[in-house]
């Protein structure tokens, strides 16, 4: 019971926890639409939000963070640099790599045709580095982004600071603005030159794949920035209606987006949808407790097992768990039983109870172990 129990840690911070929480359920709700009416769809679809979004600039300013306290402390040296992509890594790789390669062998077992040609490419991340995403592990497709975002980021800093004569600090931001224009420049161009009118093709050629949204992550490492070192403004943006206003707006987005495949969708929004999460950071940075227990427990549970959740709930849960365990379809669209009710709970029971697991039994060893390595 005491290797099954979670430690919910008192350095942690409520408020990054609660929006931690939000993205992740607005992800496995809206992949939980399969398995409902087409009515109760519509309801799913009108109140989930774009999680993977607010993944990004989290992730970007929590490593954000990380990274820049690393390089005003030591020297950018390739060890440090070394160090720094080994403790991120002990961190998402491992649990990845492991249901990577139970989804791999589960599908070359019972539908060898749907294992692309190209599987190796899941391991390196380049499934969509430069490549359309193939029809196998959809959700891996953010995963890849991030990973390219620990390795690129750090690796274009280091090189700017060893060549630089300003400060640390001007040397970031710097390559902070000059990071964020030359992707948005590369998204743009992208859309005007492959001249794409169907909003799958999009998605698969620019909204997925990895350097057309690696702003979305800069964004967070942005608000670190201004988090590090202009404090007093950082204080001064702790206001409890930012936050608010902030899923206001992306809702208000959300139902006056005028169409799906136009270039203020597919280059513009990602950019909106990114600020709007940078203004609410000050509050949510800064909102250490919450005083109900019980909420602030379900939240941090939650938040803590959201990296799992993600992995887990679409392939793993609905399509070989339901669909192909339980109905014998693993291909084809979704039939709903008679009891679909009792299938969704089924689904949601599934999905956190294994995500519990995979956590403390995948995801914590490994945590310890980076910090193990740190002693040592």
């Amino acid at each position: 019971m005491n290797f099954l129990k979670i430690n919910y840690s008192h350095s942690r911070v409520f408020g990054l926890d609660l929006l931690r929480m939000f993205a992740i359920l607005f992800v496995v709700f809206g992949h939980s639409a399969i398995l409902v009416p087409e009515e109760y769809k519509d309801i799913i679809r009108k109140v989930t939000l774009d999680g993977v979004a607010m993944f990004f600039v989290l992730s970007g300013f929590l490593i954000g963070g990380i990274l820049i306290k690393i390089v005003e402390k030591e020297k950018p040296t390739f060890p440090v640099l070394l160090n720094f992509w080994s403790r991120r890594w002990l961190r998402t790789a491992p649990i990845y790599f492991i249901i990577l390669s139970f989804v791999l062998i589960y599908t070359f077992i019972y539908k060898a045709d749907r294992v692309p040609s190209d599987w190796y490419r899941y391991f390196i991340f380049t499934q969509n580095l430069n490549h359309k995403l193939p029809l196998f592990f959809a959700e891996s497709w953010s995963l890849s982004i991030e990973e390219w975002f620990y390795l690129l980021t750090p690796v274009a800093l280091f090189l700017a600071l060893r060549v630089s004569k300003t400060s640390i600090k001007n040397t970031t931001l710097i390559v902070l603005f000059a990071g964020i224009l030359a992707i948005i420049g590369y998204r743009l161009y992208l859309f005007r030159t492959l001249n794409l009118t169907d909003f799958e093709e999009l998605n698969l050629q620019i909204t997925r794949q990895v350097l057309p949204r690696l702003d979305s992550i800069m964004f967070g490492v942005l608000a670190a920035y201004i988090s590090f070192y202009f404090p007093k403004i950082w204080n001064k943006a702790n206001l409890w209606i930012l936050p608010i206003l902030g899923f206001i707006a992306l809702y208000y987005l959300k139902f006056k987006n005028p169409s799906n495949t136009s270039e203020y969708t597919v280059v513009w929004l990602p950019i909106i949808k990114s600020l709007i999460v940078f203004f609410s950071l000050p509050y949510l940075a800064q909102w250490k407790e919450f005083r109900f227990s019980k909420i602030s427990k379900a939240v941090t549970f939650i938040s803590l097992i959201s990296y799992s959740m993600y992995l887990t709930n679409l392939t793993v849960v609905i399509h070989m768990i339901i669909k192909h365990a339980i109905h014998g379809n693993y291909l084809h669209k979704h039939v709903l039983p008679s009891y679909w009710e009792y299938e969704y709970l089924l689904f949601w029971t599934i999905t956190i109870v294994l995500s519990y697991l995979t956590y403390v039994t995948i995801e914590v060893p490994f945590m310890k172990l980076r910090d193990i390595k740190k002693k040592t």
